[in-house]
């Protein structure tokens, strides 16, 4: 819109921008009625290290939304493109040159001077899986406004410097490009601060504000339910060889194992002796042979091709399986390999001894369009032909494989800009998702370093815990003896990162359910035949499972699963199956929570909260094996808000324990008795009304008998545990009551409107014994629900465990009772002798990768007392020689594999 002889006007519900006619610059921004004036708002674009003079404006056309400015540059031109589309709160500015001669465009540069705001504080923020890359920039006024700014191009490669007293902002990156090209967006962005901080250079609506930008240029729409991924080859699915009726037999139980549970899709590499050898790999893991579901070398060497070849029988009956039990087979894929084809690979191969002989580059155009098809072809000739009747028109389409795991997706072309790379492998991406916006994207190593901006490309998510899956790759955060704990720290660690650091949305942060199992032996070779099958974390799962379903609840991505072997696949309990089940179904009622979930306090805690901020979830993990209290100030850290309307407000724990713990308010202070190493999970409800009796601070349930009497049923707790906190049920309405009865016990009370107190502590009787109870005095001693507890766990999953597996795996035979020396950076050569009643008893040491020793995985020294704690309410006292520890390195002594146990009071 034209407002004026010499100025044209962008505008939308948020923002209002206007150019200079006469030089085609930006000259004020105005967000929400605050003015941002500006000046000196320029491109720059360097052919062959050169800046061109493009100062000349000679055109503009002004379009809905959008405004281009073009300038003669000499023999050349250049066109900046302005966009502003409803609800963004950010203008975009992309750059077109006209490159007639072809030249190299070797970077690009934009400028802008900001004049009538003091800019106090500034942060450029680093990408920290790659310090050479920078993400963004703020910029915070010191007005009353709390105006904040951010910059950002929409790549990884953005170079940000401020100069002119916080006044001036430049950023360029590197091209390398010798074709006509149009840049990715430059975005200039605006929010109001925070009174809260993620970190000392992150405002929370900074991130939220960057975030949100970057979902307004999803290619497909952003999903609505959780992805349900399996990735077989944590289960070390290379092992299974499919052309084999003992690998087709195991496989299948992996993919029923996927049904049993939900899972929806898995990652597919199998050996297949049929099709593929190890010796023929190309890539420098040795891997290739698992590739397109074992097609991989063959396709390379364009012995096999979609359309033209049949797929081989042993791949189709998996497909025909995967498919009847509705389950889509996810292949892996490597980019950068040597593909072949005939009269044409000369575009883009070249000499390197990271494909053994020859790579493919991803900024070849003719690669990426051949690359292109062939993903396209092969997810549509993997599968069966369905007749759909759409807009009117049946139509014929092929639903196949359900997406494509990227690895190796390594720029090693050093002819070319590490740039014009990573736009050649984001332009595959794009149009794949938009030919087939079906496919998933599991991405492995390396992904972390793209950050948001290509991870909106993936309908999918990142690498899963930043790097490489295998245990003897990731340290132990904190001492246990659980893998999946183990696991499951690192993976929130790394997640946290991604959502504040890189500002990912929940989309795009990769789970990682349980663990990988360990790929090498004890001799440091890989095997290819089944070993290690018997692996599951029994006792450490829902540890790993909640970590996923608080910092990664879209992804829910699964590892290893208790399949391959016969034992675990047959004997996991039916109740274990439907709480695995329960909390991936989970997911998929609470989308909202989980897109507005963020890590609030250091303590790694997750809240997961609805947009208004009164009803949502908290996560609480306490990796340290001591029980402690936790002080949580409920306010906007947690992603609160303080309710505008009468109700109540309640805290219920949801897990490990169900129950109403208390009426909360805003700003208040709570505090939670956490257990070792555990995860505890609330749930936060308003309520306007109440319909029905509800009892607070106590598991059951309350009714009314009749309009006098007051029934509690159904009530336990702890044992060796009593109430704190008074005991209390609110009625709908306020009506008189006479007799309050708690499991058929009449008990004293008081009443306050519809408020019914208990004016009695309620008491559990038996021995105290927590999750991961500490033991004191050196004196063991465990009571007979404990024994009964082990016992059942014993009958309910039987498996008949060997010697070498307990004594490899610390996390295996969860029906042991196990005594940890909990040690901070414990060291395996430390000799550690233990007596209980004076009789020596063996020390173990755990390491977190079984029979391949790793010093710098060690667990620390365990004590397996199965075989002898065996009575209730005896002493057993242990007496242990070790070594002198820096302070607060001694941690303590606690028994493992106990779950809460719970009686009447």
């Amino acid at each position: 819109m034209i407002i004026h002889e010499n100025l044209l006007e962008l505008s939308n519900e948020y923002l209002t921008v206007q150019f200079n006619l006469s030089n085609g610059q930006i000259r004020s921004l105005n967000y929400k009625s605050q003015l941002i004036t500006i000046k000196n708002e320029t491109s720059l674009i360097y052919l062959n290290n050169i800046s061109l003079d493009c100062s000349q404006l000679i055109d503009y056309k002004q379009n809905i939304n959008s405004i281009n400015f073009t300038y003669s540059c000499l023999n050349y031109e250049l066109t900046t493109i302005y966009t502003l589309q409803s609800q963004w709160e950010f203008l975009e500015k992309q750059i077109y040159f006209t490159n007639i001669n072809n030249e190299t465009t070797t970077s690009l540069q934009t400028t802008f001077t900001i004049l009538n705001l003091n800019i106090s504080s500034v942060s450029i923020i680093q990408n920290r899986q790659d310090l050479n890359k920078q993400h963004t920039i703020f910029l915070r006024s010191n007005s009353s406004s709390t105006l904040g700014i951010f910059a950002t191009w929409q790549n990884p490669f953005g170079q940000y410097i401020i100069t002119s007293n916080n006044q001036t902002i430049i950023s360029s990156y590197n091209i390398g490009m010798n074709t006509s090209y149009l840049s990715e967006g430059f975005l200039i962005g605006f929010y109001q601060l925070s009174s809260y901080w993620h970190t000392s250079n992150i405002n929370y609506n900074e991130r939220k504000a960057y975030e949100k930008a970057t979902t307004f240029f999803y290619p497909v729409p952003q999903r609505q339910r959780s992805i349900k991924h399996a990735v077989g080859w944590d289960s070390n699915d290379y092992q299974i060889d499919i052309s084999t009726q003992h690998g087709i037999d195991e496989y299948k139980r992996l993919i029923d194992r996927c049904s049993q549970l939900g899972i929806k899709s898995i990652t597919f590499a199998p050996s297949n002796g049929n099709v593929s050898s190890r010796e023929e790999a190309s890539d420098a893991w040795g891997w290739e042979s698992v590739l397109f579901l074992s097609l991989g070398e063959q396709i390379r060497l364009e012995q096999w091709k979609p359309y033209r070849n049949p797929i081989p029988e042993t791949i189709q009956q998996m497909l025909d399986y995967a498919e009847f039990k509705q389950i889509k087979l996810v292949p892996y894929v490597y980019p950068p390999l040597g593909y072949q084809l005939k009269g044409k690979d000369q575009a883009w191969l070249y000499t390197s001894s990271s494909c053994k002989t020859v790579c493919s580059s991803l900024a070849s155009i003719e690669f990426q369009q051949y690359f292109l098809q062939l993903l396209i072809d092969f997810a549509q000739v993997t599968g069966n032909i369905y007749i759909i009747f759409f807009l009117r028109t049946l139509v014929l389409i092929s639903i196949g494989i359900g997406g494509y795991a990227w690895d190796y997706n390594f720029f090693y072309d050093m002819h070319h800009t590490e740039y014009s790379q990573w736009r050649g492998w984001q332009w595959i991406r794009t149009e794949l998702l938009l030919a087939l916006p079906y496919l998933i994207m599991d991405h492995r190593f390396s992904s972390q370093v793209e950050g948001p901006w290509a991870w909106i490309t993936l309908n999918g998510y990142t690498s899963p815990l930043l790097s490489d899956e295998n245990p003897e790759t990731y340290p132990i955060l904190y001492p246990s003896l659980h893998t999946d704990k183990i696991s499951a720290d690192f993976m929130r660690q790394g997640n946290i990162e991604l959502r504040i650091e890189h500002f990912a949305s929940m989309d795009s942060i990769p789970g990682f359910i349980g663990h990988q199992s360990e790929r090498f032996s004890a001799d440091g070779n890989v095997p290819w035949i089944d070993n290690n099958l018997r692996d599951f974390d029994f006792m450490g799962f829902s540890y790993s499972l909640l970590s996923n379903i608080a910092t990664a609840g879209l992804n829910l991505v699964h590892t290893l699963l208790p399949a391959r072997d016969l034992e675990e696949f047959y004997f996991l309990p039916i109740e274990f199956i439907q709480f695995w089940s329960y909390w991936l179904n989970w997911t998929d009622e609470h989308i909202e929570e989980i897109r507005n979930g963020i890590p609030f306090n250091i303590e790694q805690d997750w809240s997961l909260m609805k947009s208004n901020g009164l009803d949502g979830f908290l996560f609480l993990f306490n990796t340290n094996y001591k029980q402690i209290n936790r002080k949580i100030l409920f306010d906007g850290k947690l992603n609160l808000k303080n309710p505008q309307e009468s109700g109540y407000w309640l805290l219920k724990e949801i897990y490990p324990q169900e129950r109403f713990i208390q009426l909360i308010q805003y700003n208040e202070m709570n505090q939670f008795l956490l257990d070792g190493q555990s995860v505890t999970v609330y749930q936060l409800i308003f309520m306007p009304i109440i319909n029905q009796p509800m009892l607070i601070g106590i598991s059951g349930k309350a009714f009314l008998a009749n309009e006098t009497i007051l029934i509690i049923d159904g009530v336990h707790g702890e044992a060796g545990t009593q109430t704190s906190d008074p005991i209390f049920i609110i009625l709908p309405n306020i009506q008189s009551i006479w007799n309050v009865y708690l499991n058929g016990i009449e008990k004293q009370f008081k009443q306050d409107r519809q408020f019914i107190i208990l004016t009695e502590l309620i008491l559990f009787p038996g021995l105290y014994l927590p999750r991961t109870t500490e033991i004191l005095n050196n004196t063991i001693i465990v009571n007979d629900l404990l024994l009964e507890q082990l016992t059942k766990r014993q009958m309910e999953y039987p498996i008949q465990w060997t010697e070498k597996e307990l004594n490899d795996a610390s996390w295996l035979g969860p029906h042991r009772l196990l005594l940890f020396i909990c040690i901070q950076n414990p060291n395996d050569q430390w000799n550690i002798t233990a007596q209980i009643n004076n009789n020596s008893i063996i020390v173990h040491k755990g390491y977190n990768t079984r029979d391949h020793i790793d010093k710098d995985r060690f667990m620390g020294f365990y004590l397996d007392l199965t075989n002898i704690v065996i009575q209730s309410n005896k002493e057993y006292y242990l007496s242990l020689n070790m070594p002198e520890f820096h302070s607060g390195q001694f941690q303590g002594l606690f028994l493992e594999n106990i779950e809460r146990i719970f009686v009447r009071p």
